[in-house]
């Protein structure tokens, strides 16, 4: 039986982004709205241009305004107008499933309190949100994460605020689609969520290929160039290293001695302020936008490209993407890396991530460049 309902997905990271374009091009042929709820501005507005030029994924867009003060008003009055356009829509556009990488967006939660009154079979669907599916948090169990928080929120919000022991677990979420689902925190199971795996064959579709294209287009990426890189290098955020700058350095020393500068490519966080630095550090690096999953543009890059990474969910993604593409993690010390280490190491080895120091990985590059 075809679909036809109203499908809203909530979009506010690129990894995000990119498994709603995967659920959407699953659904093509219901009427699928993309929901940009991005806190950074420059992020959201990327997003949005992706969306409107290649016109053929999501039927429709709604942007919903974000960034505290800058003369849009408190965040408070932001946040009231944001409700009041959700609203209208879903007032003039019930919607039948709501899809979201964050249920502790209240965005979301407020969007699933207006549908169940439009129709209480409305569904909540949890999309993978990374490493937080499947190692939980510190706080989890803590007393004041599970009533406090939960407790103040339903004071301030209203009694529709159903509080998430992790991402993916409050009570408006009835399905949860993870990249690997046999290895997702057995939370999700113990909370009678349905746990569903993505298809990855929608990324070989032309509606992905099209999509992709406008990305590499509207970022400015030529096509040729990426099929050139060698290395892909991945970065956390800065507040996950001791010494950024130190550990970048001699990333960019042990490719360097396979590949020259036009031939790495650096992505950085989505919320990194080191970007100048980085262009002006690594002129001649190729320096993927880091407002939009840099996952979409995988089919771009060659066969025998290496990823880099150290803790970041961009490195499963490609391993289920393409799970023959080389895939390195670095080691590096940081306190919340160490309080999950062991369960990290276990995840990584599941999904065929090799994790590595720094020699190590010179080693073993080294290694492979040798002749036969």
């Amino acid at each position: 039986m075809a679909v036809t309902g109203n499908y809203y997905y909530f979009i506010s990271s690129p990894l995000h982004f990119l498994l709603a374009v995967n659920m959407a091009i699953r659904y093509r042929e219901a009427r699928n709205i993309a929901v940009i709820s991005s806190r950074i501005e420059s992020n959201a507005r990327l997003l949005g241009e992706v969306i409107r030029r290649d016109g053929r994924v999501f039927c429709d867009l709604i942007m919903l305004e974000s960034g505290p003060g800058k003369g849009h008003g408190s965040k408070a009055r932001q946040r009231k107008q944001r409700m009041q356009v959700l609203r209208d829509y879903l007032g003039q556009h019930p919607a039948e499933k709501i899809f979201t990488g964050s249920d502790r967006h209240v965005e979301f939660q407020y969007a699933m309190h207006v549908a169940h009154g439009h129709d209480p079979a409305v569904q909540g669907i949890y999309l993978d949100d990374g490493l937080h599916t499947y190692l939980g948090s510190r706080r989890m169990h803590s007393f004041q994460h599970k009533y406090g928080d939960a407790l103040l929120k339903k004071l301030y919000y209203g009694t529709w605020w159903k509080n998430p022991v992790i991402l993916g677990t409050s009570g408006w979420i009835s399905e949860v689609y993870a990249v690997f689902p046999e290895l997702v925190h057995p939370v999700y199971r113990e909370l009678g969520k349905k746990v569903l795996p993505f298809d990855s064959s929608y990324f070989a579709t032309r509606a992905f290929e099209h999509i992709s294209g406008v990305l590499a287009e509207v970022t400015g990426l030529d096509r040729e160039t990426l099929g050139q890189v060698d290395f892909v290098l991945l970065l956390t955020h800065e507040q996950h290293y001791i010494d950024p700058w130190a550990h970048t350095e001699r990333m960019m020393q042990i490719m360097g001695a396979h590949a020259p500068q036009e031939r790495i490519a650096l992505k950085a966080h989505p919320r990194s302020s080191l970007l100048p630095e980085l262009r002006q550090r690594y002129p001649r690096a190729v320096h993927l936008d880091n407002r939009v999953g840099f996952e979409l543009l995988v089919p771009l890059l060659h066969e025998n490209c290496v990823f880099i990474a150290d803790i970041s969910s961009s490195l499963f993604t490609v391993k289920w993407l393409q799970p023959k593409q080389r895939a390195f993690a670095v080691e590096v010390p940081h306190p919340t890396i160490e309080h999950y280490r062991g369960e990290v190491q276990a995840l990584f080895d599941r999904m065929g991530i090799r994790r590595v120091s720094y020699d190590e990985l010179e080693a073993t590059l080294t290694q492979d460049a040798a002749p036969a």
